[in-house]
């Protein structure tokens, strides 16, 4: 996916999931919006029973991040690491919500996260991306997710 279109993605927001309205964000500063990205397929896995356990977010640079994607009732608490949520629409795509560090202690961003987006029900889904390793590898991941530090 080109960048421009990405940002395309971004200005649409979440006009096309206008049931039920968008979520309050939560007070911390480390929740950030992710409104308007969309998730791809994994073409390694396509056809396969893991097709639908992981996907990719793009990052405005190009540079595409693997997430493992759990319902949000069951999503494990992983110490620093990136949580995107996402809903599901009709037709199976996904959009990104909210994009965040879980930091030292994920058990609140999580509940808070569950809490503040409980309205979309089972369509709501949280995606991890366990593979950045450090802090500046993180806030690296969520810049180019289009994410900026307060």
């Amino acid at each position: 996916m080109l960048a421009y279109e990405v940002g395309s993605q971004i200005a649409d927001g979440l006009r096309a999931f206008s049931e039920p309205p968008a979520p309050a964000r939560p007070e911390s500063p480390a929740y950030r919006s992710g409104a308007g990205r969309e998730a791809l397929t994994l073409a390694a896995l396509a056809d396969t029973p893991l097709a639908s356990r992981f996907c990719s977010w793009p990052g405005l640079s190009g540079r595409r991040y693997i997430f493992s994607v759990y319902r949000w009732s069951e999503c494990p608490p992983f110490c620093h690491a990136v949580l995107l949520t996402a809903v599901r629409g009709d037709a199976g795509r996904r959009q990104a919500l909210s994009v965040f560090d879980t930091g030292d202690f994920p058990e609140p961003a999580l509940l808070r996260a569950k809490r503040d987006l409980s309205a979309y029900g089972a369509r709501l889904e949280f995606h991890l991306h366990l593979l950045a390793s450090s802090a500046a590898e993180r806030e690296s991941v969520l810049a180019d997710l289009g994410v900026h530090s307060a």
